[in-house]
């Protein structure tokens, strides 16, 4: 599987994100929204974006894992965050730092500002599609 990753000239550039992927694969992966729940449903960090955060992207990782991919073959990610302003961003990049490292994904993605998510306190979700070879 190839992945071009594309930076038009005069578009915004941020770490974590890519503007175009160009994908070829033959398979393509589906992660549904991950939230921050213990196997039994109990929310982790109630209220704490990074906390929250770096829940999520170990749970991205095991489903990534469970389908024979990496954070490397994400093409795209959707990621609601509850009550969003621009100070949420360094907690958000925190959270994905602390699972990633240095590796941060970088798929087309959006973030969605959202009145809420299905649990009180749960401040973030995330999904996610990968393209296998």
């Amino acid at each position: 599987m190839t992945l071009t990753h594309i930076q038009p000239q005069g578009l915004l550039e941020l770490p974590g994100l890519t503007q175009v992927i160009v994908a070829s694969g033959s398979r393509h992966v589906f992660i549904a929204g991950q939230a921050p729940v213990t196997p039994d449903g109990i929310l982790i960090g109630p209220g704490d974006l990074a906390e929250q955060t770096r829940a999520v992207c170990e749970r991205l990782q095991i489903c990534l894992s469970a389908a024979g991919a990496t954070v490397g073959d994400l093409v795209r990610m959707t990621i609601y965050v509850v009550d969003f302003d621009e100070s949420a961003l360094d907690a958000i990049y925190a959270g994905a730092a602390a699972v990633f490292g240095e590796n941060l994904p970088a798929p087309t993605s959006t973030l969605l500002g959202v009145a809420a998510l299905l649990l009180p306190g749960q401040r973030i979700e995330i999904d996610a599609i990968a393209v296998l070879g």
